[in-house]
């Protein structure tokens, strides 16, 4: 059932099938690295978007870039004050733009800290049905779930040892 859990390694083995693909998936992890040294290491992403479909076959073009909502808990701070300090000091990495700016991610962030359990339900819901189908066709696609502490080292690893045919964007 959807979302499918599986580890940051085995995301990025069944889609870093191109340099285009690869290219996404760095910027991914560059993403998942800033969050954890701010503190966010306690949660789990939601991957979808046209990277988790066959775009290249389906719509003729690579992906533009990776659909992320974090579900995690932010830092601890009593006073609301500290905490939007916090989130202003960092707002390059919860501002969708300058996420997809930086690291080629559409990237939307829900503290699992700070919001009521009605309002947890309510964004689980909106971002489960927005995933979880095609936007053009509303067929079922599903999505991706991975911890936010992962094997995004060893991923990295198989990021930089890949070798890519110019020509076909196949993997070689």
């Amino acid at each position: 059932m959807s979302p499918y859990k599986v580890g940051f390694l085995q995301f990025v083995q069944q889609f870093a099938t191109s340099r285009p693909r690869a290219e996404l998936l760095n910027g991914l992890i560059a993403y998942r690295e800033a969050l954890r040294n701010i503190g966010i290491t306690q949660g789990f992403q939601w991957f979808d978007g046209s990277f988790v479909e066959d775009v290249e076959q389906s719509r003729g073009r690579p992906p533009a870039d990776i659909d992320v909502v974090t579900f995690a808990y932010g830092p601890r701070y009593d006073d609301p004050e500290a905490y939007r300090d916090w989130v202003q000091q960092n707002k390059a990495l919860f501002t969708p733009s300058e996420t997809k700016r930086l690291h080629n991610c559409d990237a939307y962030f829900v503290d699992l800290g700070r919001v009521s359990p009605h309002t947890l339900v309510d964004h689980t819901r909106y971002w489960f049905g927005l995933f979880s189908h095609q936007r053009a066709t509303a067929l079922w696609k599903g999505m991706v779930q991975v911890s936010m502490d992962s094997d995004d080292i060893e991923a990295r690893k198989v990021l930089q040892n890949l070798q890519f045919d110019d020509q076909e964007g196949d993997n070689a």
